[in-house]
């Protein structure tokens, strides 16, 4: 199962993780426009409430943030 890097996904891919809504979506966008990458499930209820942060959710889900990409091959 692909997970979705919700640092990086845009808000249209935010949508495809199971259990997600608009609102998720947007809450998720602007927490990481104002406060930089979130960093894991605890952070992430915080954000949208324990009760929306579901086990199934947290399965599609990968926090590894923009930073932690690999670096581009020499010559790139």
């Amino acid at each position: 199962m692909e997970k979705t890097r919700i640092n990086l996904a845009n808000p249209q891919e935010l949508l495809e993780i199971p259990g997600l809504h608009q609102g998720d979506s947007d809450a998720i966008v602007r927490h990481r426009a104002a406060h930089g990458p979130i960093g894991d499930a605890a952070e992430l209820r915080k954000i949208l409430g324990s009760e929306a942060v579901t086990p199934m959710l947290l399965e599609h889900v990968d926090f590894q943030s923009a930073e932690a990409t690999a670096a581009e091959a020499p010559g790139a």
